[in-house]
């Protein structure tokens, strides 16, 4: 459990710190509320702090077992890396409440390739990405 919580909290201090890197305009103004959109991905009142979370007890958000779940806390990502340069066009649209959970697997996957690649052409290694629940 305890590496699942470095796995976690990594990946939300690398979100925040691409995000920053790849969209510079969005984060210099004052009035845009860049890192309440970042926490809205995550499940709960989760803030970006180094204090002790409580560990889930299942997979919750875009590792919920439950596809309506799953879809939301999807769509959210999606919306925060569209504004990324080079976000793939077939991602574009949004995940409507009807799509099932074979494409939201798909877009999750999708989204997950660009991250990383994203990633990985700005830092030269690849990021620290979340691990379900042992």
């Amino acid at each position: 459990k305890i590496l699942w919580d470095l796995y976690e909290h990594n990946f939300r201090f690398e979100l925040v710190t691409l995000d920053h890197l790849l969209c510079p305009q969005i984060w210099s103004d004052p009035n845009n509320k860049c890192l309440d959109h970042i926490r809205q991905i995550f499940p709960g009142d989760s803030e970006l702090t180094m204090c002790v979370e409580r560990i889930p007890m299942k997979n919750e958000g875009m590792a919920s077992q439950e596809p309506q779940e799953k879809r939301r806390y999807v769509e959210k990502f999606r919306v925060i890396l569209s504004s990324w340069p080079t976000f793939p066009v077939d991602l574009e649209g949004s995940l409507l409440p009807s799509a099932v959970g074979t494409c939201v697997w798909v877009v999750k996957k999708q989204l997950a390739r660009f991250y990383t690649q994203s990633f990985f052409d700005s830092f030269g290694q690849l990021p620290i990405v979340p691990r379900l629940i042992p």
